[in-house]
């Protein structure tokens, strides 16, 4: 596909990566328009003579779009396609494309690293270093707080996708016995019998109509009072008012938080109630975000990009 004109770029959240990933080289005739961020309110005016949109977070949809004449691809820099309006893009011919496993390696990781920080209650006996209670004992080792191996324990996995995979591969290198789930064939007593024999949960499934609050108090009650649960896919997966209340119930013994339904949350969110406690980790959506992925990141999109226009469209949603 041959290009004579000169194509309008718009990036709506370029402050969602650092200023220290570079940016390939787009190999058409073009102009980038990058803003750090866009309100609902600017999107309009910001994306009324592009060709191309890309976008992380900020939301697309036939209100803001219909101004936008010219629009030919939406390049969304993550996986999830929720923020588009994907419907209203077929109807009028504008490409949507995404990123695909790029993340695998970075959010694995994050995950064994909760695993291991929760098993071994590292925030706990820092704390106990911190108010001296070490300093007082008179034995070797500080045997404050109950420590765990992962050896041997079942590791539950809901979502068999690059990422579900990748973790599994990993645990298993620590001796963990994986099981999946996959939400796609949910029946409400498989995921009972499923979630009741774990000693651990990381969550790694889209959030949609099915997924939505898909452990909510009553499923937190079935598993096993030992449980750790681990949660980097999306908020809303988890209920989370109720596993605020279950870790302060002792109903589960622990959980590693990434991600939350509203991003950044409010000052009245409910994890901020147990964010001291040592059975809790709550991390700032940073499991994807390692140097190597978010650079691999935009090395996809300016791919999918140049592909678009060479008539080789990749990763079309």
């Amino acid at each position: 596909m041959t290009i004579v004109e000169k194509k309008e770029i718009v990036f709506l959240d370029r402050s969602t990566f650092p200023k220290n990933i570079k940016f390939s080289k787009i190999d058409f005739n073009h102009t980038w328009k990058k803003y750090n961020f866009t309100k609902q309110s600017d999107v309009s005016k910001r994306i009324k003579n592009a060709n191309i949109i890309v976008t992380n977070k900020v939301n697309l949809n036939k209100k803001n779009l219909i101004g936008a004449k010219n629009l030919e691809l939406i390049a969304i820099t993550a996986t999830g396609t929720n923020i588009i309006d994907l419907n209203y893009c077929k109807k009028n011919s504008i490409s949507v494309c995404n990123l695909r496993n790029y993340a695998s390696i970075s959010v694995a990781e994050h995950v064994i690293t909760l695993l291991l920080a929760l098993s071994k209650n590292i925030k706990g006996l820092e704390r106990d270093i911190n108010n001296k209670i070490w300093q007082k004992r008179k034995v070797f080792a500080l045997l404050s707080r109950e420590i765990n191996d992962l050896n041997g324990k079942t590791l539950g996995i809901i979502g068999k996708g690059s990422i579900g995979i990748k973790v599994g591969k990993l645990a298993k290198a620590f001796g963990m016995k994986i099981k999946f789930f996959s939400v796609r064939k949910y029946k409400k007593t498989e995921f009972k019998k499923f979630i009741s024999s774990l000693d651990y949960i990381s969550i790694h499934c889209p959030l949609n109509h099915n997924t939505e609050n898909l452990i909510t108090i009553n499923e937190l009650k079935l598993m096993k009072k030992s449980l750790i649960l681990i949660n980097t896919a999306r908020g809303g997966i988890v209920n989370e008012v109720d596993l605020t209340k279950a870790l302060k119930r002792k109903i589960i013994a622990g959980a590693g938080i990434d991600v939350t339904s509203i991003e950044p949350p409010n000052p009245s969110h409910a994890y901020y109630s147990i964010l001291n406690k040592s059975n809790f980790i709550w991390t700032p959506h940073t499991a994807w975000a390692s140097q190597e992925t978010l650079q691999d990141a935009i090395n996809q999109l300016i791919e999918n990009i140049n592909s678009f226009y060479k008539g080789k469209k990749r990763n079309i949603v």
